[in-house]
Parts: C-alpha cells; sequence; structure tokens
C-alpha cells in the first residue's frame, strides 16, 4: 500500500473499494454469458464480451473492442483478487470468459503475414484494426499473464509485439492509426502522443518474458519518436478533438505520460522524466475547480497519471513535492465518484460510469472508457493491486 492510500481515511479507501467492485458488476452483469445472453439470443459468437456503451434514454447499447474487452478482464481480475470482496469467484468466472474473447479476435492464419498476430477490432469477422486499440488488447494479455500465471496469454501478447513493430508501424516502429489486413496496409494521419502508450505492449511483455528483446525492437524507437512530439508546449489540438487529430490529445493522453515513466525506469535518463513532469504540470492546469479534467474518460486518465507519478516519486525516492499532486488527484477521483450510476432498477446502467463528455457535464450514456479507467484507479486508491495501466512495480 502506497503513502498517497494510507494517508487516506478508512471510510473513503472503503468508498473507493465498492466503487471499483460495482464498477465490475456493470462489466459482469452486462457480459454476454451463459444465462444472460444479450438480447435472449443462445449460443452467441460473442461470448464473454462487454459492452460499450449504453443510452439509458433510448435503450441503444453495442458490444465493445479490443482495447476495452482487455482492460476490463483486467479489471476483473484484479477485483477476483481483492481478499473482501465476497463473490470473487464471479469475477474470475467473467475474466476467464472476457479473455477467451479477447484472444478470438487476434488473427493467428501464418498464410496473411501482414495480419497474423493483430487484433480485429470489434469481432472475429472484422478485417481492419486501430493498431493503437490492438496494443491495449496486448499489453492486457501481458498484464494477465503477471495476474495469474498462464503462459499462453504471454505467448500471445509477444505474437501480438511482432506484429506491432512489424506491419501494424511503419519504418520508424511507430503504430498506424489505421490497418487493413486484407490490403496489408496502414494509414497515420497525425502522430500523436497518444499511440505512445501502446508502448505498454512491449514494456509488459518484456519484463513478464524477462528479456529484453521487445524493449529495443518496440519500445526504444517509440520513446525515442514521443520525446521529439510529446512536448505539450503550443498544443495544437483541443478539449473538443480526439487521437489522431493532432499532435497532443488534450485531456487524454492515453498513458502516454504514464509510457514516459516507464522509459525512465528502464533507461535511467531524466529526459523522459523532465517530459513527463513538464506534461503533469500541464494536465493540472485543465483541471476544473470541482476536480474534472475535460475529454473523453479525461477525468480518470489523468488521475490514473497523477497517482502513478506520485508512486514513481515515492518508489525511488524522487525529490517532487508530491503534496499537489495528491491533492489534485484526489479532488479527480472525488468528483469520479458522483459519475457512477446507482439505479438497479436497470442493469444495463447499474455500477457503470457516465461518460465522453467534457469534465463529465453530460450524461447520455454509460461508458465503458470511464468504467474502466475509473475502476481500476478506484481499486489502486484502496490499495488493491492492479498492475494494468502501472509501470511501477513491474
Amino acid at each position: 500500500m502506497s503513502q498517497l492510500t494510507e494517508s487516506l481515511t478508512a471510510k473513503e479507501r472503503a468508498r473507493f473499494a465498492e466503487a471499483a467492485r460495482v464498477a465490475g458488476l456493470w462489466f459482469l452483469h452486462n457480459q454476454n454469458a451463459p444465462g444472460q445472453a444479450w438480447g435472449g439470443v443462445d449460443e452467441s459468437a460473442d461470448l464473454g464480451r462487454y459492452l460499450y456503451e449504453y443510452f439509458p434514454a433510448t435503450g441503444r447499447c453495442r458490444g465493445t473492442g479490443v482495447w476495452s474487452q482487455g482492460l476490463a478482464t483486467c479489471l476483473l481480475q484484479s477485483l477476483a483478487t481483492a481478499p473482501q470482496y465476497e463473490g470473487r469467484e464471479a469475477f474470475a468466472r467473467a475474466a476467464e470468459m472476457g479473455a477467451s474473447y479477447l484472444m478470438s479476435l487476434q488473427n493467428l492464419d501464418s498464410r496473411n503475414e501482414n495480419a497474423f498476430g493483430g487484433f480485429r477490432e470489434h469481432n472475429p469477422q472484422d478485417t481492419w484494426s486501430y493498431p493503437r486499440d490492438g496494443a491495449t488488447g496486448g499489453f492486457a494479455l501481458a498484464a494477465l499473464h503477471r495476474m495469474t500465471g498462464v503462459e499462453e496469454y504471454l505467448d500471445r501478447a509477444k505474437l501480438f509485439c511482432g506484429w506491432y513493430s512489424g506491419p501494424g508501424s511503419n519504418d520508424e516502429t511507430w503504430p498506424y492509426d489505421f490497418f487493413d489486413f486484407a490490403k496489408g496496409e496502414g494509414s497515420c494521419k497525425v502522430p500523436g502522443d497518444w499511440q505512445a502508450g501502446g508502448a505498454l505492449c512491449y514494456y509488459y511483455t518484456a519484463k513478464g518474458a524477462g528479456d529484453d528483446e521487445w524493449i529495443e525492437k518496440g519500445f526504444r524507437p517509440v520513446m525515442k519518436k514521443l520525446l521529439e512530439i510529446g512536448d505539450p508546449t503550443e498544443v495544437d489540438g483541443d478539449a473538443d478533438k480526439w487521437h489522431g487529430q493532432s499532435r497532443i490529445t488534450v485531456g487524454n493522453d492515453d498513458f502516454a505520460t504514464v509510457i514516459l515513466m516507464a522509459a525512465f525506469l528502464e533507461f535511467q535518463d531524466e529526459a523522459y522524466l523532465d517530459l513527463a513532469r513538464k506534461r503533469i504540470q500541464w494536465m493540472m492546469s485543465l483541471q476544473d475547480e470541482d476536480g474534472s479534467f475535460p475529454n473523453g474518460g479525461g477525468t480518470f486518465v489523468t488521475a490514473l497519471t497523477l497517482l502513478e507519478f506520485c508512486e514513481l516519486a515515492e518508489q525511488k525516492g524522487l525529490r517532487d513535492n508530491t503534496s499537489e499532486i495528491a491533492e489534485r488527484l484526489l479532488r479527480a477521483a472525488r468528483f469520479g465518484l458522483g459519475l457512477q450510476n446507482h439505479d438497479p432498477r436497470d442493469r444495463r446502467a447499474y455500477g457503470g460510469f457516465w461518460g465522453q463528455s467534457n469534465y463529465g457535464v453530460g450524461r447520455d450514456r454509460i461508458h465503458n472508457r470511464s468504467t474502466n479507467y475509473g475502476g481500476h484507479l478506484y481499486l489502486r486508491l484502496a490499495g488493491h493491486a492492479a498492475p494494468c495501466l502501472s509501470v511501477v512495480g513491474w
């Protein structure tokens, strides 16, 4: 348990623990599983898949894709090991089914070298990928290997790293925005910081395998590029622009700052730490007085990033004064509790977080992004292990 977590009252840790548990219930209750098939459809190929978003006003919802399938499975697996929760077996079963669906998205047809190892975006019939989304599926498998010891998860992560560093990236090992498996071609609009967080797949896989192969093949070149483009000075985007539309994504950097901390840990190069510090100060300048941050899921993404820096500073004995960072983090976490839906009459909504809104203002949908990131954040603040989306301790 970190010093920050120990500084919280027992009541606040309990509130955070319950927020994480109930977020896990949203995934559990809305997973396509035996006895609760979506729409009453039996024998669905979506077995193990979670929801991506749900609109209570209309009842519209849709299944999730590779990135959020991976993160939600890691959240459920983490909840399965949190000792104070009853019904942990249900979380473990759901995580196992979730991992199975995630692996069904991976292309293992060796006849197509440009597709082999990559992840289809939403379902096993898709013929395309957002490589950065696939990277989250890849590092989720590496994190699941760490949590469960199942070797297949690490083997699959290695296969993905091979695709991601090869067909899924350009000659500089920078990932494409979009990849067409049938054509074997990728494209990139604006090389942006958000793509760098995908290098967690290289970092986690290298640590899980106990060798530096993917550090050199993938992690190092991506980190060098991030040093070139990751400075938030003269930001070319705004809070309404999304990934791929600008060099810097405002409010939700998709863990680019966390990966800078990983590079500092790996290479002991202060340049990465200095850029992480600069980005954190810039991020904090975006926070509203109520604690919220801009962009889809930004409140939770930024809070997780601030938490990671506080834990890094503690672990490495950095001289940074983290008191303000911790205060900003907890302000965001407390605000985020108010985004969780507690209406037990609506299974599609209960436990999920309102999402896809700047500063948490719009509340038209329950969204996987905020529910996922919020669940990981609150579980860690409650003092429990949630290694996915973290680099400290790997």
